[in-house]
């Protein structure tokens, strides 16, 4: 308890920027906290105590121990001295005259770890690290590299189609966590990858702002159309600086040392000798790194590639480069068929895959991808934004055999059909949303017998002419998905795009600085004990002592301006007074607190 008693003064002595960064380190696990005592008894608590060691690296946590030990440290070696700053930072141990020193809760934690299958701190003194496997050899790093580089050309790829896919048909969240059963297998048959791939991919996704969750429902965010529009190199740097961001500082540091060694079960035998108190949840949080990074080509067989470690060593850019020197070339050009395919000899510029998309579905990717045009896919193009013009003028201009008079006579047919029928807003009617109108009565009388469309509560109001108390953009995309040739109006009767919904770009919410709060709820409450009366912590200090039963060296004031010190063991505060057992004279000793001038540690 003495230790709390010190502690107490020294976070009250704290500027309130010293104080906040401790706080917010340590983020107290007690509810309420009214004053220092309060918060140096939380800190100290062993759950508290127990948790701040858990992210505490090795050679730390060997400092640590031999304080714990009553050993002494050589606090002129600049590393011992930047972790006794690092474990004083974190309220851990404390400088008196005597030295450095833990705190007693700190040491008695310690102390009791090997009870709990946890290294003793002699074996934190004294065991070595594992000794490290034989480092990737010139031969080995050729063969990861191209597997890397494969990876890496595939994942680009997979994110693609993971965003194109979401934006056809976004991805449902279950209540309990991760996608639903079918999103998940659809996702993975769209990507080419392994189910268990998927949650990686959207995980990472989400990361880097490509995705995210509108309620219950995985959606693509602007963001996705401005990586769609990067090349392979920018996309793939994209998400590996995302990845490079997402894993903790301190464990980048370790594998910024292992860029020549395997990861793998040698990483984690590595990772649980440096961080012995954190013990399962790191490495499951480090398996899902360890997997993102060999969906991305950073690793390949549990081996980093040049490019990963460069990542590693020199950041996203130089990884970039490393990275597109193994990329095979991409090609601008692609053979139009008389069958409606379309086949890209080679992976085609990202910019132009984008915008063959829009007009074509994909049939297979790879190395050389084919894609298919269709008439939904030209009805799609045009609701999106196309007319016939544009759409033989992409074509004319990356076409290596011209327009076929096949795919020439499905763009001309697409045109005219589209916008049969349409969809607009319906103004200030009460009793509906939007109206669906066609002069093809009978595609009109199509549509409100057909029964996928029940939910939408479709009234003929004329036979030209539904009603619906939906808006204009879910019956245009219910209408859409359907297969109708709908197109939607605008107020003034023209046709105007309708995208799908991205993911809202919504406020901020703002955040509850906890350690904010709390220096501020502090400084008022001292503040106001202060002003209340002046000996408030200093019979804070006593109380906290008669509670542990400590000693205490209590400084008196005499009348005649000198000081003596009682080594008392207190018993009692109350009425402006102490009471305690003098422990030199072993008599009962009673003292006005006003003439106390302060307390300490024995």
């Amino acid at each position: 308890m003495t230790s709390t008693l010190t502690l107490a003064s020294r976070l009250a002595a704290l500027d309130d920027e010293a104080l906040h960064a401790l706080i917010t380190l340590r983020l107290p696990l007690r509810p309420k906290i009214d004053d220092f005592f309060d918060l140096a008894e939380a800190l100290l608590e062993h759950p508290a105590v127990q948790h701040a060691l858990t992210g505490l690296d090795r050679p730390t946590l060997a400092v640590l121990a031999a304080l714990a030990t009553g050993e002494t440290v050589d606090e002129r070696d600049a590393a011992t001295a930047a972790r006794l700053d690092a474990l004083s930072s974190r309220a851990l141990v404390e400088h008196t005259d005597d030295g450095w020193g833990a705190y007693e809760a700190v040491a008695e934690r310690l102390l009791a770890w090997p009870h709990e299958g946890l290294p003793s701190p002699h074996q934190l003194l004294a065991e070595t690290p594992p000794a490290a496997l034989a480092a990737v050899v010139a031969s080995d790093r050729d063969a990861t590299d191209q597997l890397a580089s494969e990876r890496a050309f595939h994942s680009v790829t997979a994110f693609a189609e993971l965003f194109g896919e979401l934006e056809r048909d976004p991805a449902r969240e279950l209540q309990k966590g991760g996608l639903s059963l079918p999103d998940g297998r659809r996702l993975a048959a769209v990507m080419a990858v392994p189910a268990e791939a998927v949650p990686v991919a959207v995980w990472l996704s989400e990361r880097a702002g490509l995705v995210a969750r509108d309620g219950s429902l995985w959606l693509t965010t602007d963001a996705a159309e401005h990586w769609l529009a990067g090349t392979t190199a920018e996309r793939w740097q994209g998400l590996a600086a995302t990845w490079l961001n997402a894993v903790p500082t301190s464990i980048r540091e370790l594998l910024a040392t292992r860029t020549h060694l395997p990861w793998g079960r040698a990483l984690h035998d590595t990772l649980s000798w440096f961080y012995p108190a954190s013990g399962e949840p790191l490495l499951r949080s480090v398996e899902r790194f360890e997997a993102s990074a060999e969906l991305l080509g950073i690793t390949a067989g549990e081996l980093p590639s040049a490019a990963g470690a460069a990542l590693l060593e020199d950041g996203p850019e130089a990884a970039a480069t490393a990275m597109m020197s193994l990329l095979p070339p991409e090609v601008d050009k692609v053979y139009l068929q008389h069958d409606l395919t379309v086949v890209s000899p080679g992976p085609l510029v990202p910019s132009l895959d984008a915008h063959l998309r829009r007009i074509a579905v994909v049939e297979s990717r790879a190395l050389a991808s084919t894609y298919r045009v269709t008439a939904a896919s030209l009805e799609r193009a045009i609701a999106a934004g196309e007319t016939g013009e544009s759409i033989r003028t992409f074509l004319t201009g990356v076409s290596l055999t011209g327009i076929p008079q096949p795919l020439d006579y499905l763009i001309t047919e697409a045109v005219r059909r589209y916008g049969l029928v349409r969809v607009r807003a319906a103004g200030d009617d009460p009793q509906a949303k939007s109206i669906v109108h066609s002069a093809e009565t009978d595609l009109i009388g199509a549509i409100a017998v057909d029964q996928a469309f029940a939910s939408l509560g479709l009234t003929r109001t004329a036979p030209d002419e539904l009603t619906t108390r939906f808006g204009r953009d879910v019956v245009y995309w219910a209408l859409a998905d359907a297969k109708y040739p709908v197109a939607a109006e605008g107020p003034d009767g023209q046709i105007v795009g309708v995208k799908k919904r991205h993911a809202p770009v919504t406020d901020v919410i703002p955040t509850i600085d906890r350690a904010t709060a709390l220096v501020t709820h502090l400084r008022e409450n001292a503040a106001a004990e202060s002003a209340q009366s002046p000996e408030a912590w200093l019979s804070r200090q006593l109380e906290t002592a008669v509670k542990a039963k400590v000693p205490l060296i209590v400084t008196v004031g005499m009348p005649d301006g000198s000081e003596l010190d009682f080594l008392l063991e207190p018993t009692g505060v109350g009425g402006g007074r102490l009471r305690g057992r003098d422990r030199r004279a072993d008599i009962e000793r009673t003292l006005p607190l006003k003439s106390i001038k302060g307390v300490r540690a024995p």
